[in-house]
């Protein structure tokens, strides 16, 4: 019998020295210190060696006080500023020009490759420092309790495939490329608006606003782009000097005058014309596929051991690209599709209902009068790769997860070994509270790679849950 053995040996190492020192000054002023170097054996020997330090302080102003007010428990402000390194997917041996034997033979011999990725000796490590400010408070006897920070993260000497060209027999080479600004806020709030003794209703919001820019690629220069994803039928994902963070781009429609929110200019034939009035290939920016706020309030009640807990959580701010839109736009198959699919008498100015007459202006400014089928006005989405009738905004509000339980600690007050017991029904994805994408869930994707963010691709919908949670404490 045939046999075909496969050998593989990879080895990569991560060797790291650490260092760490903390002081405090009456309980009040605290002062730490790290030192981390790692040495990485993916890349060059001169260039494997990374030193991160990290320093932060705090300050605990009501330990200070001489006589703190009674409203408030607690009051800390903290600063840090931290780095890290990494060498990110570099693989072993990625530095090394590696021979390899392919299972194919020509006149009886083994066919030897070289790979597509041409190994760069020179590649650094990648650097994140960032930055925080922070405040944190507890007040009215444990009531009201907020934690706030502030934050700023460059990420520097990102390692990405670059495309060389193929004459060279090799595709693409890793190269430390780019910076990243990352900048936001973050913060959390715990209330408890009510507490008796047999009663208390607990209230916490997490949430935070980020945004992150693409400061550089190569050069520093406004507007220069690599794409590093591709929607299966068109539009992609671009970072772009500038911009924010994966800018969804494609074919988009030409406005007349070339002014963003214009008409749409038509052709002669009745179908929309894409690009701009001097180049009809140009593509548009669509914003970012990433969300500027994202969080969730939490609301729990406890009556005598009967636990009842909703979670309302939210994603805003972000664009997508709808593949299951897009396809079905084209196969007829969204609502809108039916202007135009039925016959009927010619009208006052010569249009048949069983053609479609778009909504704006010729090439000349003058209303659009030319009309099309409805077959061909409907798939020019794929005929030009018009993705803007499918760009939507990728928000949502979602009531994600209640949770019904009972404490049963009670009943097992003789029972030493148990410390507490309690069992609950969860449902989890309960309900859309709202949403800007018709037809599909914001949160159902094809794909899982963060290349194709905001690139949504026809995939099994998603489903709501029920099961039963049980917690014993011994």
């Amino acid at each position: 019998r045939a046999k075909d053995p496969l050998y593989d040996l990879q080895e990569r190492a991560v060797n790291s020295l650490y260092g760490s020192a903390e002081v405090n000054y009456k309980q009040f002023i605290y002062l730490n210190v790290t030192a981390r170097n790692d040495w990485f054996s993916t890349l060059a020997p001169a260039n494997r060696s990374i030193l991160y330090p990290s320093i932060s302080t705090s300050y605990v102003f009501t330990e200070s006080f001489n006589s703190k007010p009674s409203w408030l428990d607690f009051g800390k402000l903290r600063v840090a500023y931290a780095e890290a390194g990494s060498d990110t997917d570099v693989g072993p041996y990625a530095g090394q020009l590696i021979y390899g034997v392919g299972a194919n033979l020509f006149g009886g011999q083994p066919v030897g490759n070289l790979g597509n990725v041409v190994p760069n000796a020179n590649l650094k490590p990648m650097r994140v420092a960032e930055t925080e400010l922070g405040l944190e408070m507890k007040m009215l006897n444990g009531r009201l309790g907020i934690d706030l920070a502030v934050y700023r993260k460059l990420t520097s000497d990102q390692i990405v495939n670059a495309q060389i060209s193929d004459g060279s027999s090799f595709v693409t080479t890793k190269i430390n490329s780019g910076q990243s600004e990352n900048k936001g806020i973050e913060m959390m709030v715990n209330v408890v608006p009510v507490k008796t003794g047999n009663f208390q209703w607990d209230f916490t919001f997490n949430g935070a606003y980020n945004i992150t820019k693409v400061l550089s690629l190569l050069t520093s220069n406004y507007g220069e782009n690599i794409t590093v994803g591709n929607h299966v039928f068109n539009g992609n994902v671009q970072q772009i000097v500038g911009y924010e963070m994966g800018q969804i781009v494609g074919n988009g429609y030409r406005r007349y005058g070339d002014v963003p929110n214009g008409p749409i200019v038509f052709g002669a034939d009745g179908l929309p014309l894409t690009g701009t009035s001097t180049n009809a290939s140009a593509i548009k920016i669509f914003g970012s596929a990433l969300p500027k706020y994202v969080g969730g309030f939490t609301n729990s009640f406890n009556y005598k051991g009967i636990l009842v807990s909703v979670l309302i959580d939210f994603k805003l701010g972000g664009k997508m690209l709808s593949g299951t839109n897009f396809n079905a736009m084209r196969h007829g198959l969204l609502q809108q599709t039916l202007v135009g699919r039925e016959g009927g008498t010619v009208d006052a100015n010569g249009n048949d209902p069983g053609r479609v007459v778009g909504e704006g202006v010729d090439v000349n400014g003058n209303p659009n009068t030319a009309s099309n089928t409805a077959q061909n006005y409907y798939s020019v989405v794929r005929a030009k790769g018009l993705v803007e009738p499918v760009i939507y905004d990728a928000g949502y509000w979602k009531l994600r997860q209640i949770t019904v339980g009972y404490d049963f600690t009670r009943f097992f007050k003789g029972v030493p070994a148990i410390k507490g017991l309690k069992l609950s029904l969860v449902a989890n994805n309960v309900l859309m509270l709202k949403k800007w994408v018709q037809n599909i869930d914001p949160e159902a994707f094809g794909y899982s790679s963060d290349n194709v963010v905001g690139m949504e691709s026809p995939t099994l919908p998603t489903t709501r849950s029920l099961g039963f949670n049980l917690n014993v404490k011994f």
